[in-house]
């Protein structure tokens, strides 16, 4: 028995548990998570199931109270502010997170409704640039004024993340994927944006729950509207790293145009753009470390690391900015 059919069983199970046993299952996909669209009558859901592709992400994400505190803060989103987000719904014994028993193995499913829009995968223009600053800031500040709930739990974009992201691409250079002088510039960078985060404070302006994964493929056109989905990597961490995070998919050009954007609700401190780089090459080392373990990644890991080592930690090191000329 494969394990798609494995995940289509789990998948049926955990329905009944909202009454949609009788849903049309569509798999989509698995990497963080398992996922099915479920279509049913005039409405469609996504169900996942959480359950990583082995190595590709830490076992916090698949604990039930941190599944749980990002479907809180989605229901959140959904009732207090105008975005279009994926809304939670409960199961029939009222609980945000089902579990199914599976041969002696335990799975944590969540189910969202669906929302209409399109991955574009041509290149953003100026305006959805600014659009996407603007739909950041409504995140934050919603973020802002948001009450925690007791027993809200999701990971910490601070710098013991980063320096185990770092730790984890010294395997690279064994694989041959980058070389010992690369990865040493990333050490001197990372070093830097080490010194630049113990200058910064964590208040209400500056630090809360982030989405930090807000990529080209985590939000949906639909007509002139941008819509954010999958928070599954939402968490602790500064505005200005989650800027950065989003920010780096963007084309230099058009950069600027997401700050104006972002700055149509929030403030940006004077010396933004020397933070923003400081969490752009950290943002990188992120996401490489994500990658590394995916073999289909190697070569995007290999080559993302020669440019940031040419094109980005030099003008970084030399206190030059690069956000504006610089892919």
């Amino acid at each position: 028995m494969n394990q798609t059919t494995v995940y289509d069983r789990i998948a049926k199970v955990a329905l009944d548990r909202y009454d949609l046993a009788r849903g049309q299952r569509c798999f989509l996909g698995h990497s963080g998570s398992v996922t099915f669209r479920i279509e049913i009558q005039e409405e469609k859901f996504l169900l996942r199931i959480h359950q990583a592709i082995s190595g590709f992400q830490e076992d916090v994400w698949q604990r039930p109270e941190a599944i749980e505190s990002e479907l809180l803060w989605l229901a959140a989103l959904d009732l207090d502010t105008e975005l279009v987000v994926q809304q939670p719904i409960k199961n029939l014994q009222n609980r945000w997170v089902t579990q199914v028993d599976e041969n002696k193995e335990v799975f944590y499913c969540s189910l969202l409704r669906w929302i209409d829009g399109e991955i574009s995968k041509l290149e953003r223009t100026p305006q959805q640039a600014y659009q996407l600053g603007a739909l950041m800031a409504q995140l934050h500040q919603h973020s802002q004024q948001w009450q925690l709930p007791q027993n809200f739990m999701r990971p910490v974009y601070d710098w013991n993340r980063f320096k185990t992201a770092l730790a984890n691409l010294y395997s690279a250079i064994s694989q041959g994927l980058i070389s010992a002088e690369n990865y040493k510039l990333l050490e001197f960078a990372a070093c830097r944006v080490q010194k630049m985060m113990e200058t910064l404070e964590q208040n209400r302006e500056t630090w809360g729950i982030i989405h930090a994964d807000l990529h080209d493929g985590n939000y949906l056109l639909n007509g002139d509207e941008l819509r954010p989905i999958d928070f599954a990597h939402c968490g602790f961490g500064y505005y200005l790293y989650d800027v950065a995070s989003a920010i780096q998919y963007l084309p230099p050009s058009i950069r600027s145009c997401f700050f104006e954007g972002y700055q149509t609700s929030q403030k940006l401190t004077e010396n933004y753009i020397q933070i923003t780089e400081g969490f752009f090459i950290v943002a990188l080392l992120d996401v490489l470390s994500f990658h590394v373990n995916n073999p289909q990644e190697h070569q995007g890991v290999s080559d993302t690391v020669k440019e940031v080592a040419q094109e980005h930690i030099p003008l970084y090191l030399q206190g030059e900015s690069f956000l504006f000329d610089k892919y």
